[in-house]
């Protein structure tokens, strides 16, 4: 029952964006949009981080403590970067929100394939598939947060100058 209700839950505060809201309280609640969104998919990829060592590793999870590990990063990270993506402005808010689905969902379906193409272990699929989950959330997300960042006309927060560097390598 408690699965119905953060769903629905989760539905409304989604559906929450489309109703008009004054110019100041947009960036709050697209920051607090972005840290709940970010919460559940630092949830995924802690996931797909748990089967990731389960499967590759064969280290499994005895207790709760367990958590506390470098898998357990996610699920403080993806929310901060929820907010920030938030904070940053509706492109960048909504590029990592349809970045992150849309990742998940090939991330899941290419996991899935090579899971069954590369291994005849019968839990293979599905645990690539929750791999792929991970990875393709992970990465969609950024690209399309950080992409819709670079489009913003006035974001809230300046896009950073990403250090560039050079490496020349003498001819002889």
């Amino acid at each position: 029952m408690t699965r119905w209700i953060q769903s629905i839950l989760l539905a409304l505060l989604l559906l929450g964006e489309l109703l008009p809201v004054p110019a100041g309280a947009q960036e709050t609640r697209r920051a607090v949009v972005g840290a709940v969104v970010g919460a559940a998919g630092g949830g995924v990829v802690t996931l797909s981080a748990i089967v990731a060592r389960a499967r590759f590793q064969r280290e499994y999870m005895d207790s709760a403590e367990d958590l506390i590990h470098w898998q357990s990063i996610p699920m403080i990270a993806a929310p901060a970067v929820g907010v920030v993506f938030g904070l940053a402005g509706p492109k960048a808010h909504v590029g990592s929100i349809v970045g992150s689905t849309s990742g998940m969902v090939v991330g899941a379906a290419v996991g899935t394939g090579l899971g069954w193409l590369l291994s005849g272990d019968q839990e293979a699929p599905w645990a690539g598939g929750v791999i792929g989950a991970g990875v393709g959330l992970t990465l969609g997300g950024l690209m399309g947060g950080f992409r819709g960042w670079q489009r913003e006309e006035d974001p809230g927060i300046a896009f950073p100058d990403l250090p560039f560097f050079t490496i020349s390598i003498p001819a002889p």
